[in-house]
Parts: C-alpha cells; sequence; structure tokens
C-alpha cells in the first residue's frame, strides 16, 4: 500500500514538501493551551490560532511552517479578520506561547510554539516520560481542514477539538468516539464562549455531520463524534520471540524477517534494513518517509534498529553465507 499523503489545507500552507495524513498532535494536561483556556489565562481566538499553529508545526521541536496573519485569517474563515489575527498573534508571543523564529520570509513569519507553558521540570509526562498529548484528526474532514474549506466556523473547530479531548477513542468499543457526560454550560465554560454561542456551535457541528446527540435534552450532554474511530480490523497473528542482538533484546517474528519494536508498532526488515514500516490502524503496514523516520519516530526505536543492522552486520562479516 502506498503513504497516504496530501499538501495540509489544499497548500493554502507554503511548506517546502508534504506531509503524511494522519493525526496532528495536541499538548494535554496541566499548562496547556486548553487548560489555560478552561482558566480564562487565554481567550477562545488565542487558543485557536494557537492550534492552528500547532496543526502547522513539527512536534519534536515546535518550529512552524512560515506562517502570516493573512493566511492564518483565510485558514480560519468568516469571524477572523486579519488585524484579528494579527493581534492575537501578537498577545501569543506576549504571554509566551509563541516566539518569533524567522522575519525574512516572503511567505511570513515562522515560529515556534511551547507545548506547556511551564518550566521544564513540571512539564506533565505520560507513562514514556513524554509530554501529554492527545490526537486530533487531520487532513480530509479534520476540524481545521472542515474550517479552511469554509464548512464550519473556527469556534466550531475549538468545540469540536475540545470534545475530542475528553472522549472515548478506542474503536470496537461500543462508546467509541463518545464523549463524557457534561452539561452544555459546562462545555462552554471549558472554551471561554457564551452558552447560547455555544449552543449555536453544537448546532452548526451536527449540521455539518461532525457530531450526534445521544442524550436526551434534559439530561447531561454526551456527543458522538464524527469522525468515528477506524475499527480495528482482524489481522493475522504475528507470533513473536525474543532474540539478544548487539547488546539488546528485541523482538522478531518466528520467520526472522522483522525486527519489532517493545510497542509493535514499528517494524524493520532485516533484509533491507532502510525499510522500516509503520503499523496502521486497521493492522496493515506502510512503509515510512525519511522525515517521519527522523522527525516523527521515537528515536529509542530508531537507535534500536540501527544497533541490531550493525550488529547483524558485524556477524556476516565473520561468517559470510
Amino acid at each position: 500500500m502506498s503513504q497516504q499523503i496530501y499538501l495540509p489545507l489544499g497548500g493554502q500552507y507554503p511548506i517546502p514538501y508534504e506531509f503524511e495524513a494522519d493525526t496532528m498532535q495536541v499538548p494535554r494536561g496541566k499548562s496547556s493551551v486548553l487548560w489555560e483556556l478552561r482558566d480564562g489565562n487565554l481567550t477562545s481566538a488565542e487558543a485557536m490560532i494557537y492550534l492552528c499553529l500547532n496543526h502547522g508545526s513539527t512536534w519534536d521541536s515546535g518550529n512552524t511552517w512560515s506562517m502570516s496573519g493573512p493566511s492564518l485569517s483565510k485558514i480560519l474563515g468568516k469571524g477572523m479578520t486579519r488585524q484579528y489575527a494579527q493581534t492575537t498573534l501578537a498577545k501569543l508571543v506576549q504571554k509566551g506561547w509563541i516566539e518569533t523564529t524567522n522575519t525574512e520570509n516572503p511567505l511570513g513569519y515562522q515560529y515556534r510554539i511551547r507545548h506547556h507553558l511551564c518550566d521544564p521540570e513540571l512539564v506533565p509526562v505520560d507513562h514514556d516520560g513524554k509530554p501529554l498529548k492527545f490526537a486530533v484528526p487531520r487532513g480530509p474532514g479534520g476540524p481545521v481542514e472542515r474550517c479552511s474549506e469554509g464548512d464550519i466556523s473556527w469556534k466550531a473547530a475549538l468545540a469540536w477539538i475540545s470534545l475530542k479531548l475528553r472522549s472515548n477513542w478506542k474503536a470496537n468499543e461500543d462508546t467509541s468516539g463518545q464523549t463524557e457526560a457534561a452539561t452544555l454550560l459546562e462545555l462552554s465554560r471549558r472554551i471561554r464562549m457564551k452558552n447560547a454561542g455555544y449552543q449555536k456551535v453544537i448546532t452548526e457541528l451536527t449540521q455539518a455531520g461532525m457530531l450526534q446527540r445521544l442524550s436526551q435534552k434534559s439530561q447531561p450532554a454526551i456527543f458522538q463524534l464524527f469522525p468515528k474511530p477506524f475499527p480495528r480490523e482482524t489481522a493475522p497473528s504475528v507470533k513473536f520471540e525474543r532474540e539478544v542482538i548487539g547488546g539488546k533484546e528485541l523482538t522478531t517474528d518466528q520467520e526472522r524477517k522483522y525486527w519489532f519494536s517493545d510497542n509493535q508498532q514499528y517494524r524493520c526488515s532485516r533484509e533491507y534494513p532502510h525499510d522500516i514500516e509503520r503499523r496502521q490502524r486497521g493492522g496493515t503496514w506502510i512503509k515510512i518517509s525519511e522525515y517521519e523516520k527522523y522527525q516523527e519516530m521515537p528515536s529509542a526505536i530508531l537507535r534500536d534498529f540501527e544497533r541490531a543492522i550493525e550488529a547483524k552486520r558485524r556477524i556476516e562479516s565473520v561468517f559470510p553465507s
């Protein structure tokens, strides 16, 4: 299967390469943009401008692609004028959420965003020690893309992303894609929006086919978000073994065709070691690009594969086949 790629927002981002269509990672937890929005330290416009910059950035570095006030206002559509976008950008710089890294590019400034506005030792982390984040769909059907296409307003896109944060996104579960129960007043306060305006946004998202209310109006709201998670397909079971190579214990298959990462999300061909593949949602495998290998795949996994490749070469040089 060939790699699915697309130009973000129909090529509206002036970037020099195509980017894989998958998800964008959004910071979560204490000191993240949605946390500070809920606490009243950011406005809804500031949060959405930040999320748009995040959409057009590389996660590991936080560096954004070239961006300007006019391009942001075009992406975010009605209700986000150039002046408003530029003023909001300036406020984000002043508050420390973004810093300008390049002012010479005629296509727009380049920025570096902070994922959590706190001291490095206070950044909330997951069980792997990585900064807390959650995935939001990007590409066709994603909230930022549909906003750019004029299907929904930027306020609706912000509301959808906020609901996604508090939803179940595990495939093949009865509650897959459903949000936790909350009143509309509670939900509106999370994104600093008036209750009446939030109800209009919910109606907008419903008409756009991006959510459906499952609970009665007299009860706390539970929404089904769309697009729903991809269902997991039944894939042939792989029998794994462990082997020590290069002083590191790695997972391999019985046929000894691949090395697998410990989380079994990546595999490296033993015969063609430059070929590294990533497991897709359906259980199939797709070859990753050089960009993803060095920018998105965890560096610890790449080091394990490189160590195994080098150890295999040394063994073959001593005992040629």
